[in-house]
């Protein structure tokens, strides 16, 4: 349409009084909606659609039945820190940044091994905050997600989900994690990551030869957290959370507040993992509302999203409160602490944490 049409068609419209009215009436709902409930409103600005076949969470109801059968063998750990976390405004990336200057890399998945890439940024996120916090003579080495999916379907999970199917449960990996250990993506002999190698590993399980160095590294205790002020007492003592859910999202977050905010819409039968806590947070309405919100770091890459305008991870988004519940209400998420991780060989961790 050129100019002198445009213009026509608006003075069309003015000669009609109703039909002017009826459209600024039919304006104003539609704007109303596309910020109360975006997810009613057709996503026209991105046509990209989700990733599909990157999902490979298995699902509520397969999450809840191996969650009972491995109840007994879980560890016990309760969530508690020596502040009221009400009010906290925690950022695990700070404490990667401390070590390198710069973010951890976010990590772009291939196929559906979403639960591994998950509970590999737990891993790294964990780590980070156990050398800087706590002052831990250890080296930051970045976990190889394949192994802990190789680990979580074949040895945990048995083999219940066919070579021919991606996917796995939050729990599997958690168990991994306690049993099989971490393997670093730099140890010796370790192939880069791959769709091959995660499909191939994730079948069969880890070739042997890794099994005794990831051993080594076990992350010691985990817990389950079904609502949202489990998942911010965790965050407020340093500890990240694996998310397994179906609720879905645009693909491309919404700025506003200075943050980068996921808009619900869909399912998404996928884990990813929690790195942040903002207890203060005004969350828009088109995020759910609320006050409280959690900072998402995602598998799909560093571009996925959108651009984080406040500093957080490339690749992630943050969560209102309210969302969080309808997510981690689904039994398949969990808080990690205490990982025995990789022992420094060259840092100087004494000079590293004198200049925090």
């Amino acid at each position: 349409m050129d100019l002198s049409t445009f213009k026509a068609w608006i003075a069309a419209i003015k000669a009609r009084p109703k039909t002017a009215f009826v459209l600024s009436i039919a304006a104003a709902i539609l704007s109303a909606v596309a910020y109360y409930q975006p997810d009613l409103i057709p996503d026209f600005e991105n046509n990209n659609e989700p990733p599909v076949e990157l999902m490979g969470w298995a699902g509520p109801d397969a999450a809840e039945k191996a969650y009972a059968e491995l109840a007994p063998t879980l560890p016990k750990f309760a969530i508690e820190g020596h502040e009221d976390s009400r009010g906290a405004i925690v950022h695990l990336w700070d404490f990667a940044k401390q070590l390198n200057g710069e973010h951890i890399p976010t990590a772009t998945q291939l196929v559906g091994d979403c639960v591994s890439q998950g509970a590999a940024n737990a891993v790294n996120y964990l780590a980070a905050m156990e050398i800087v916090r706590l002052g831990e003579h250890e080296e930051l080495r970045l976990a190889f997600a394949p192994y802990i999916y190789g680990s979580a379907r074949a040895y945990v999970g048995g083999g219940r989900i066919p070579c021919n199917q991606d996917g796995a449960v939050g729990v599997w990996a958690a168990k991994a994690l306690q049993q099989y250990g971490v393997l670093a993506a730099d140890a010796e002999g370790c192939p880069e990551y791959s769709a091959k190698i995660a499909r191939a590993w994730g079948c069969d399980g880890p070739p042997d030869q890794f099994q005794q160095l990831a051993r080594a590294q076990i992350v010691k205790t985990f817990a389950r957290v079904t609502t949202y002020d489990q998942v911010r007492d965790a965050l407020a003592n340093g500890y990240p959370v694996t998310v397994a859910s179906d609720v879905g999202f645009r693909m491309k977050g919404q700025v506003e507040d200075g943050k980068l905010w996921g808009i619900p819409k869909g399912n998404w039968a996928h884990q990813m993992c929690f790195v942040g806590i903002d207890d203060t947070a005004d969350v828009p309405r088109f995020a759910g509302g609320g006050k409280g919100a959690v900072y998402c770091l995602n598998s799909w890459g560093p571009d996925a999203h959108g651009e984080s305008p406040d500093g957080a991870p490339p690749g992630g988004f943050w969560i209102g409160a309210n969302v969080v519940d309808r997510m981690v209400g689904q039994g398949d998420s969990f808080a990690f602490s205490q990982f025995e991780g990789f022992k420094s060989q060259d840092l100087d961790f004494d000079v590293l944490l004198s200049s925090e």
